[in-house]
């Protein structure tokens, strides 16, 4: 961070100082810098340093893209050396942050909820799944690009990227994995009741009326099962991944809304 200071009448003095960066909040993070000047070798009695008022004089203050000052103070060392320290609290500007990084990185996770929209027959799920997980990790590059090298504390941005990015790796497995229940026949692979409960809960969250559900082998053609086949539902592995792509859709759209709400105003209301 870099801090100008001058005195009109007689010249320009450009001083650099670093300040500690807090960055949890990034990008509704407000800094603190502390500015402390000393007359070397010398002490109060010596030189005193005469501050002009309780706070730094703004009057010939440029305003920065970036920062906001939101106040400022000076005050006298106590101790025996000629000193000052001038503290000048900085508020970032996130407006810039909000259109290019978290507006697009929250729709980006939205969008990567609706891979379990795409019926599973179209064979477009998967790659879908994997381009939204590339591109939030390429959102994940530019924020830690944009952050200061610091590991004292975590930015809540950073946080809600890797917890989307979890979430999305788990979507691409979920989706590979759905993938290959599809390919299955109920011939060979038996639909046993786990599989059933979770296609009568997806019926019930659809608003359907919920009925008996039953797996009706296509090899039972006795009379018998084709009077049940009336009453009862045929499901098959298609129908099972369509109730489970419901449940996750919701979870998965849950958890996104629910962290972003959570870690966004948590940020912005410190």
């Amino acid at each position: 961070m870099f801090t100008t200071f001058y005195d009109v009448q007689r010249y320009f003095k450009v001083l650099e100082s670093t300040c500690e960066v807090e960055i949890r909040n990034f990008p509704f993070d407000v800094q603190t810098c502390n500015l402390k000047f000393t007359a070397w070798s010398y002490t109060k009695t010596d030189v005193d340093i005469n501050r002009g008022g309780e706070n730094i004089i703004l009057s010939d203050y440029v305003p920065n893209s970036m920062w906001d000052i939101q106040s400022t103070a000076a005050r006298e060392v106590n101790t025996d050396e000629s000193a000052i320290v001038f503290e000048i609290k900085l508020k970032r500007k996130p407006g810039f942050y909000i259109i290019n990084v978290i507006v697009p990185v929250v729709l980006l996770s939205i969008l990567n909820t609706f891979s379990f929209v795409l019926p599973i027959t179209s064979g477009e799920r998967a790659s879908y799944s994997v381009t939204l997980f590339l591109s939030l990790a390429v959102f994940l590059t530019i924020v830690a690009a944009s952050l200061p090298k610091n590991s004292d504390s975590v930015s809540l941005l950073s946080v809600y990227l890797i917890l989307m990015t979890v979430a999305s790796t788990l979507i691409v497995v979920l989706c590979l994995v759905e993938a290959r229940f599809a390919a299955r026949s109920t011939t060979e692979h038996h639909i046993d009741k786990g599989f059933l409960f979770v296609h009568k809960i997806a019926k019930v969250l659809r608003c359907k009326t919920c009925k008996r559900i039953q797996s009706v082998l296509p090899h039972d053609n006795t009379e018998e099962n084709k009077s049940e086949a009336i009453v009862f539902e045929e499901v098959n592995w298609i129908d099972i991944v369509a109730s489970m792509d419901v449940l996750l859709f919701i979870f998965f759209m849950t958890l996104t809304i629910l962290g972003a709400f959570v870690i966004f105003a948590k940020a912005a209301g410190h």
